[in-house]
């Protein structure tokens, strides 16, 4: 199975988080995720829910633009296998400073659970055996992924990775000037970024693949459903689990 090199143990720490903060602050500049916020919403409403719990939580913007735009006001909490040491903790979000897999995750019903653009990091049958943990223990979620297959995405990631970084990379917090030696002067952060994304397009899925793997494991007690949201920014492909109502 192809590998992103931020997947690897012995890739640098440092350029691991630039690539999570420049795909962070994507996020935050394109309102990437904010078709998604009613979704986690009606599910913390629906479900009960009293915690959050963002696993492969990476650079934690992504859940954190999530979490600011909810009514709820819940504790929130960051998990990653690499997690972000630097990550300053604030009233409601607390980023877990132990490696955290999501496959050694025992998830909790009154806990919903969010991944964002890391489920194609997992393996085919990391993924069945992870929503079968969340189905198996009712425990409710929201899963999506701004990347699928084809010649179009592959082209607007190796935009994005080069192009779109080198204009953004001074604005991007917190500030490196490290990060602008080798953005600029060495640019191994813009060939590192585009080798991840071209990478990570290439084990995208569509909508119809995710569902025809996943929506059998919904059961009578529990729905598992596949959705994509068409955005001008490109699609959100999105798995979402919830206890049915008896």
């Amino acid at each position: 199975m192809m590998k992103e090199l931020e997947d690897y143990n012995w890739f640098p720490a440092v350029l691991r988080r630039w690539q999570m903060e420049f795909i962070g602050h994507m996020v935050i500049w394109t309102h990437l995720y904010k078709p998604l916020v009613p979704e986690v919403q009606q599910l913390v409403t629906a479900a009960a829910v009293t915690e959050l719990h963002d696993v492969c939580s990476g650079s934690g913007i992504p859940a954190i633009y999530i979490y600011k735009r909810l009514t709820s006001s819940l504790p929130l909490l960051l998990t990653d296998k690499y997690p972000d040491t630097g990550f300053k903790n604030i009233p409601g979000i607390t980023y877990s400073l132990l490696p955290a897999d999501c496959n050694g995750i025992e998830p909790q019903s009154h806990v919903c659970y969010t991944l964002f653009n890391a489920f194609h990091h997992l393996s085919p049958t990391q993924q069945q055996g992870f929503i079968q943990r969340l189905v198996k223990n009712k425990a409710p979620f929201v899963i999506a992924e701004i990347l699928e297959p084809g010649l179009v995405n592959l082209l607007k990631i190796i935009f994005t990775a080069t192009i779109v970084q080198l204009f953004t990379a001074p604005f991007i917090k917190p500030f490196s000037i490290a990060r602008l030696f080798f953005t600029y002067i060495i640019p191994v952060n813009i060939v590192t970024v585009t080798y991840d994304g071209i990478i990570s397009v290439l084990k995208s899925k569509r909508a119809a693949e995710y569902a025809l793997r996943f929506n059998s494991l919904a059961n009578a007690s529990f729905a598992v459903t596949v959705n994509t949201i068409n955005g001008w920014t490109g699609n959100i492909v999105y798995l979402k689990g919830q206890p049915k109502k008896i």
